[in-house]
C-alpha cells in the first residue's frame, strides 16, 4: 500500500516537476547571446532565399481571386471589410485572420506585389525563430531546436507556402499555431484558467487564419509525452492511463473547436466551390490508397526534394504495387518508432506528428483536383524534422562523434537545402516560368496549359495560345473554363461561329455557368445583335446578380443601344457591388463623353484612375475626353502613356491617329493608324481616318481603297 501510495504523490503535483525542467517561453538558457545568433541567422537564411520574391509579380493561381481582383482587400481595413472577411464567398474556407494581413498589405503597399511579397517572407522568418524558441525553451536543447527550426526555415517543400501569396493562410497560420504551442508550454508550467484560454485563443486565432490546422489539440498531447514529461512511464500502467485520460479531458474544449471548425469548414468547401465534384469520381477506397502513397511521396520530396511543382494532377488509380509498398513502409516506421518509444520518444512523437497533422489535407476528402501539394507540408514536417534532429544528436553521442563535424555535415546539409529553395522560389516568379516548370517535371495536367494558354491569350500570342488551351482540353474534355477561354481566343480572330460551337458545347456541360453565358452576350454584342445580347446578359443576371462583369456589360450594351438612363443604373449596382470596379468606372465616364458632359466624365475617369494608374481604358477615354475639347496637345500624353501600357490599344491608337490628323501631322498620323488596321482588319473607324489621312497626304488612290473597304464594312454590319 505505502508502495502505491508513493506512485500517487508522484503524479499528484505534475506540474511542479515540469516547472523545475520546462520553462514554457521564458528562455532562462545560458548563453543567450547564442541563442539571439541563431535568431539572426535563421532570419537571414529566410531573407537570402525569399528575397528575391521582391521582385516577382501576382501569378494566376487564385492571387486574382485573393488580392488584384478582390476590391474588398484593395479597400483595406476598414469596418465593413472586417464584416466581410467573416461572410465572404470568395474563399473555400472561413480565414477572416489571413484577410486581415492582406487588407493590412493593401494599406500599406497598394498593389505593388513586393509588399505583399515581403509580408509572407516576414512571417516566414517569424514562424521560423517562433519554432525555434519553443522548441528549445520545452527541450532546453539550443542547437537540435535550431537545426530543427533551420530546416523548416529552408527546406524546398515550403518554397510554394512563403512565395504565393495566395498561400498567405499558411504562415499565418503557422504564426498561431507556434504561439498555440508556447502558450501551452507556458500553461503548463504553471496551470490556470487564465494560461488555459490563452491557449484556446491562439488555437482560434490559428484556425480562423486556415482550418486545416484542426490537429492541434493532437499535436499538444504529442507534447504532453515529450518534451513536456507529463505521462511518468516509471508509474503502473493504470496510474498512467489515468493521467492520459485526464491530458485528454483537459483539451474538450479544444476538441470542440477543431469539431466546429471541421463542419464549417466541410460546408464551406462544399458549397463555395466546385473542389469536392472530384470526389464523385474517386471511391472512398481509392482515396484512402492515394492518401497511403502520398504519406510516402511526402517523405521521399523531404529527403530529396526535386520535381517540386504548383500542380500535381490526380491518378484517380494507384497501381497496387504502390499502395501496397506505401502500406509496408508506414508499418515499419511506425512499429520502428513503438519499439523505441521509451528511450527515445522522440522518435514516436515526430511520426505521429507527421501522420496527424497531414489528416486534414491528406486526400480522405477530396478538395479539388490535386493528389497532393507541397503547401500541405508546411506543418506536418516538423514532426519528420523532430525525428531526424533529436536522432542525429543521440546517435552522435552514441558514437562520439565530434561536434565540429556534425556542425560541418549540418551545415553543407542547410547549404544544399538553401540552393534548392532558391532555385524553386525562382519559378514563382511570373505565370510563365511557374506553368512551364510545371510540364517540364514532367507532370502534364489541364491547369497548367490552360493556364499557360490563357497568359498567350492576355498577350494575344493567339497561335500559341490556342495550342496549350487545345492540350488542356484533350486531357479534360469537360473543363468548362478551357473552352471559354479558347472562345475568346477565336473571339478576338473574328471566328464567330466557331465561338458559338465553343460556348455552345460549354453550356451543354454546365447550362447555369454565368461566365459561358456572359461571353455568348459579349459574341453577340460583339456581331451587334443587340436583342440577343442582352437575353443572354439577362440569363447571366439571373444565374449571379451580383457579378459586376456582367452588370457592367449590361450597362455597356443599354449605352450602345443609346439608353442612356438605363446604362447608368446597370453601372451604377455594379460599383454598388464594388465601388473600385475600373471598367464600371470607366464606362460612367463613356457614358458621359457620349452624352457631350465633359465635367461630369472628369471624376469618374479620375476616380478609375486613382484606383488603378494603369488603367489603359481610363488613360485612352481620358485623352478622348481632352481631344473632344479641342485640346489636342494635352490628349497627346494620355494617349502615349495608354499605348506605353498597351501598344497594341486599336481605340487608343486610333484617338492618337485622329489627334495627329487635326495638328496636320499626317506622316505620324498615318503610322498610328496603320497600326490599328493592321492589327484589326475590321476597325471600320481607323480605315476611315486612315483613308483621310492618305488624302491629305495626296496618296488618293490608296485612300479610296481603304475608304471603301471600311464602307463595306460598315454596310456589312
Amino acid at each position: 500500500m505505502a508502495h502505491v501510495r508513493s506512485e500517487k504523490k508522484r503524479v499528484k503535483q505534475p506540474a511542479r516537476h515540469i516547472a523545475a525542467s520546462v520553462p514554457g517561453l521564458r528562455l532562462a538558457m545560458p548563453r543567450k547571446h547564442v541563442v539571439a545568433g541563431v535568431c539572426v541567422a535563421l532570419v537571414l537564411a529566410c531573407v537570402a532565399i525569399y528575397g528575391q520574391t521582391l521582385s516577382h509579380g501576382f501569378v494566376k493561381c487564385d492571387d486574382d481571386i485573393v488580392v488584384t481582383d478582390n476590391w474588398h482587400v484593395q479597400a483595406g481595413l476598414v469596418w465593413s471589410n472586417v464584416v466581410w472577411s467573416f461572410t465572404e464567398d470568395v474563399s473555400t474556407y472561413l480565414l477572416p485572420v489571413t484577410w486581415f494581413t492582406h487588407m493590412t498589405d493593401c494599406e500599406l503597399y497598394g498593389l505593388h506585389p513586393w509588399g505583399h511579397h515581403l509580408s509572407s517572407l516576414i512571417l516566414h522568418a517569424i514562424d521560423s525563430v517562433l519554432l525555434f524558441l519553443v522548441f528549445a525553451g520545452m527541450t532546453r536543447r539550443v542547437w537540435p531546436s535550431a537545426l530543427l527550426a533551420a530546416l523548416f526555415a529552408v527546406h524546398p517543400l515550403h518554397v510554394e507556402t512563403v512565395a504565393w501569396i495566395a498561400e498567405r493562410k499558411g504562415v499565418v497560420s503557422m504564426l498561431f499555431w507556434t504561439v498555440s504551442l508556447g502558450t501551452y508550454a507556458w500553461y503548463r508550467n504553471r496551470p490556470s484558467p487564465a494560461r488555459y484560454v490563452a491557449v484556446a485563443i491562439m488555437f482560434l486565432l490559428a484556425l480562423l487564419s486556415k482550418p486545416t490546422v484542426l490537429m492541434l489539440p493532437f499535436a499538444l498531447l504529442l507534447l504532453d509525452y515529450w518534451p513536456l514529461n507529463q505521462v511518468d512511464l516509471a508509474v503502473t500502467p493504470v496510474v498512467m492511463a489515468r493521467r492520459t485520460a485526464w491530458l485528454v479531458v483537459e483539451k474538450v474544449p479544444l476538441f470542440l473547436l477543431t469539431a466546429v471548425f471541421s463542419v464549417v469548414t466541410l460546408i464551406l468547401t462544399g458549397t463555395r466551390s466546385d473542389n469536392l465534384e472530384l470526389g464523385d469520381r474517386v471511391p472512398l477506397a481509392a482515396r484512402f490508397a492515394n492518401s497511403l502513397v502520398v504519406y510516402v511521396i511526402y517523405l521521399e520530396k523531404t529527403l530529396w526534394p526535386s520535381g517540386l511543382t504548383v500542380y500535381y494532377p490526380h491518378p484517380i488509380m494507384r497501381p497496387v504495387w504502390q499502395v501496397a509498398g506505401a502500406a509496408v513502409i508506414l508499418a515499419a516506421i511506425t512499429l520502428l518508432s513503438l519499439r523505441h518509444a521509451r528511450r527515445h520518444p522522440y522518435l514516436i512523437i515526430g511520426w505521429l506528428w507527421y501522420l496527424g497533422t497531414l489528416v486534414p489535407v491528406i486526400g480522405l476528402v477530396q478538395n479539388g483536383g490535386w493528389s497532393h501539394a507541397d503547401r500541405y507540408t508546411y506543418i506536418p514536417l516538423i514532426g519528420i524534422f523532430i525525428m531526424v534532429v533529436w536522432g542525429t544528436a543521440d546517435l552522435a553521442a552514441l558514437w562520439q562523434v565530434p561536434r565540429c563535424a556534425l556542425a560541418v555535415v549540418s551545415g553543407i546539409l542547410l547549404v544544399l537545402l538553401s540552393v534548392c529553395s532558391a532555385v524553386q522560389t525562382g519559378y514563382w516568379h511570373d505565370d510563365k516560368a511557374l506553368f512551364s516548370h510545371a510540364l517540364a517535371t514532367g507532370h502534364e495536367s489541364s491547369f497548367a496549359f490552360s493556364n499557360l494558354g490563357l497568359l498567350a491569350l492576355e498577350q494575344k500570342r493567339y497561335d500559341e495560345a490556342r495550342a496549350f488551351l487545345t492540350r488542356a482540353l484533350a486531357l479534360d474534355p469537360k473543363d468548362v473554363k478551357v473552352l471559354n477561354n479558347l472562345g475568346k481566343v477565336a473571339l478576338d480572330q473574328g471566328r464567330y461561329d466557331e465561338v458559338k460551337s465553343l460556348l455552345t458545347k460549354a453550356l451543354e456541360l454546365a447550362p447555369r455557368d454565368s461566365g459561358t453565358l456572359i461571353n455568348m452576350g459579349m459574341l453577340a454584342m460583339t456581331q451587334r445583335h443587340y436583342d440577343e445580347a442582352g437575353s443572354w446578359l439577362m440569363r447571366a443576371f439571373e444565374v449571379e446578380p451580383k457579378d459586376t462583369k456582367n452588370l457592367n456589360n449590361l450597362g455597356l450594351l443599354a449605352l450602345y443601344q443609346g439608353r442612356y438612363d438605363e446604362a447608368k443604373s446597370w453601372l451604377m449596382q455594379s460599383l454598388d457591388v464594388n465601388p473600385l470596379n475600373g471598367s464600371a468606372l470607366v464606362n460612367m465616364g463613356l457614358l458621359a463623353l457620349e452624352q457631350q458632359r465633359y465635367d461630369e466624365a472628369k471624376p469618374w475617369l479620375t476616380k478609375a484612375l486613382d484606383a488603378d494608374p494603369g488603367n489603359v481604358e481610363a488613360l485612352n477615354d481620358m485623352g478622348l475626353l481632352v481631344m473632344n475639347q479641342g485640346n489636342y496637345d494635352a490628349a497627346k500624353p494620355w494617349l502615349a502613356k495608354a499605348l506605353k501600357r498597351n501598344p497594341g490599344h486599336l481605340n487608343a491608337l486610333n484617338n492618337m491617329g485622329w489627334c495627329l490628323m487635326n495638328q496636320s501631322q499626317y506622316e505620324k498620323a498615318e503610322q498610328y493608324l496603320r497600326k490599328a488596321v493592321e492589327l484589326d482588319p475590321k476597325f471600320a473607324k481607323a480605315m476611315i481616318n486612315l483613308g483621310n489621312t492618305l488624302a491629305k497626304l495626296g496618296r488618293q488612290e490608296e485612300a479610296n481603297t481603304y475608304l471603301k473597304r471600311a464602307a463595306e464594312l460598315n454596310q456589312a454590319r
